[in-house]
């Protein structure tokens, strides 16, 4: 039946909405990714869910109350791939510490 009532058939303003939002969502992500790294874009990432979750609990619209368990859940991705990024430097700059003094020991 697609091939005679065509392709686009039955399209709402909902399917297109949601096929514009994830259009500008796939290309932010493949621009964040260029821009940054993929830890980056993954806390990126993690903390809109955490706004998306906070504009769920305030808005009048939506029925949802706050959740310790859920929002403990997101705050920990966030941190720990915070942390993550953080020791990245810290850890080069022990690895060159550790191979500058290695050959003056011997």
């Amino acid at each position: 039946k697609t091939w005679q009532r065509g392709f686009f058939a039955g399209w709402g303003n909902a399917t297109v909405g949601v096929l514009v939002s994830f259009t500008v969502k796939g290309w932010s992500t493949l621009y964040l990714l260029a821009v940054l790294d993929s830890v980056l874009k993954n806390i990126g990432e993690a903390t809109s869910v955490l706004v998306i979750y906070f504009m769920q609990v305030c808005l009048p619209v939506f029925e949802d109350t706050f959740e310790i368990p859920k929002f403990l859940s997101v705050m920990v991705v966030i941190l720990s791939v915070t942390a993550y990024v953080g020791s990245k430097s810290v850890v080069e700059k022990a690895r060159k510490y550790d191979k500058e003094h290695a050959g003056r020991a011997s």
